[in-house]
């Protein structure tokens, strides 16, 4: 009973297509997660975490 394990290159053309789905979905997130790191709003106005940080000091 000789049972090889699939190699690498065999288990990609097999999965191909869900690999395929999984990378588009890796990619999307990470694309949308940089853009919302990086949107302008963010930049321009005051993270509100620290305003609820910092006491009125006057």
């Amino acid at each position: 009973m000789s049972h090889q394990r699939p190699t690498l290159a065999d288990r990609i053309v097999r999965y191909r297509t869900p690999l395929n789905l999984a990378v588009l979905i890796v990619c999307g997130l990470w694309a949308a997660w940089v853009a919302w790191i990086t949107r302008p709003a963010a930049i321009d106005s005051p993270a509100s975490i620290v305003a609820s940080c910092v006491r009125d000091t006057r």
